[in-house]
């Protein structure tokens, strides 16, 4: 079992790019949670996601669908912003603030995810970092946040922009969850 948390959601937008195009974040992760989703199934895994309709759900929810489901991995997905136009690229967080094993475990999914997403997207690495992010402190399993791309970068926003590499993203998270597993 996997667990597919999309970023955000009903009132809470996430990052917000205006120009050229109106993209609230929320709209971006729940796209890529459900294109993840149906890589992960055609894998052979069982996928939950924390919400599947653009509602808001306490981050404390979030990390109790989790635990609660004795999942194998918890998977957080998010978009970047960043005052600097400039800043592209892929990162994934981790957390090392509970069991050693658990911290050990997430780094290597991290590694896993990212060098995955690179390799589908071709976008540029911005690595493996560690985070206190609440989601996954909590969460019992090894547990990441991806961010999959500077929305405020306009080449970036572009691409997210399109079908075609909302899949690219889904299946390099797909596949490193997989390679991972």
């Amino acid at each position: 079992i996997i667990v597919l948390d999309a970023g955000h959601g009903g009132a809470n937008l996430g990052a917000q790019v205006k120009q050229p195009y109106y993209v609230p974040e929320k709209r971006l992760t729940l796209s890529t949670a459900m294109l993840t989703k149906k890589y992960l199934e055609q894998l052979g895994y069982k996928v939950v996601l924390t919400r599947s309709k653009d509602i808001f759900l306490p981050l404390v929810k979030r990390v109790n669908i989790a635990n609660r489901t004795n999942s194998e991995v918890f998977v957080s997905l998010h978009f970047n912003s960043c005052r600097d136009k400039k800043i592209s690229g892929v990162e994934v967080f981790y957390s090392d603030n509970r069991s050693l094993k658990k911290a050990k475990a997430s780094k290597k999914l991290a590694y896993f995810i990212v060098s995955n997403l690179v390799m589908k997207t071709k976008a540029y690495s911005r690595g493996v970092k560690k985070a206190n992010f609440y989601v996954i402190r909590e969460a019992k399993m090894p547990a990441v946040l991806v961010e999959g791309g500077f929305m405020t970068n306009p080449k970036e926003l572009n691409l997210l922009r399109k079908r075609e590499y909302l899949e690219k993203v889904s299946k390099g998270i797909a596949e490193g969850i997989d390679k991972f597993i």
